[in-house]
């Protein structure tokens, strides 16, 4: 954990990684996807869902954005091997969700002038490393080039879909590795 906090205070101090306190886990099961460029695009970033009682907690941090809004969603299929991340597959929906949304609906991004955007939030509708239909292991993220999802050209990008991870678990984070 302390190679942990060293690298991000290295990354924030030479002007780069500004990352959440949140993206390291004090406690819970933790789960990450590191998402890469697709549609040749330059977007990449990391999200980190950490089990913290009842709900989940999910942080992100991601930079190469377009200004603007952007949609994140969290895929069916943990593949993102395809060029364009369509071996993602749609949406995830798992069953019983509290609040009437699909699981894989994640709150929307804001891009600045400078391409990064973060996100720091909860969900009571998944969960980390339970077994149960909704846990995020196995799923991928997506950051599609803007607020509506469907696939289309936007900004050159046949699909829109700019970067994929697959969500594996984590015992924590080592930005070093990321960015």
């Amino acid at each position: 954990m302390l190679a942990v906090l060293a690298a991000a205070a290295t990354l924030t101090g030479c002007g780069g990684l500004k990352p959440s306190s949140s993206l390291f886990p004090d406690s819970g099961p933790m789960a990450v996807a590191q998402l890469v460029p697709r549609n040749g695009s330059t977007v990449r970033g990391i999200i980190s869902f950490t089990q913290r009682g009842d709900r989940v907690a999910i942080a992100g941090y991601f930079v190469e954005l377009f200004p603007g809004p952007h949609s994140l969603y969290i895929h069916s299929i943990g593949n993102c091997n395809s060029l364009n991340a369509a071996s993602a597959g749609p949406v995830w929906n798992a069953a019983g969700t509290s609040d009437g949304k699909r699981n894989g609906d994640l709150p929307q991004l804001f891009a600045g002038g400078e391409g990064r955007a973060e996100l720091e939030t909860f969900s009571a509708n998944l969960s980390v490393a339970t077994g149960k239909p909704n846990d995020v292991i196995g799923h991928a993220v997506v950051i599609h080039s803007a607020v509506d999802p469907d696939p289309k050209a936007e900004f050159g990008v046949p699909n829109g879909w700019l970067a994929c991870g697959v969500i594996e678990r984590s015992s924590g984070i080592d930005l070093k590795k990321y960015f």
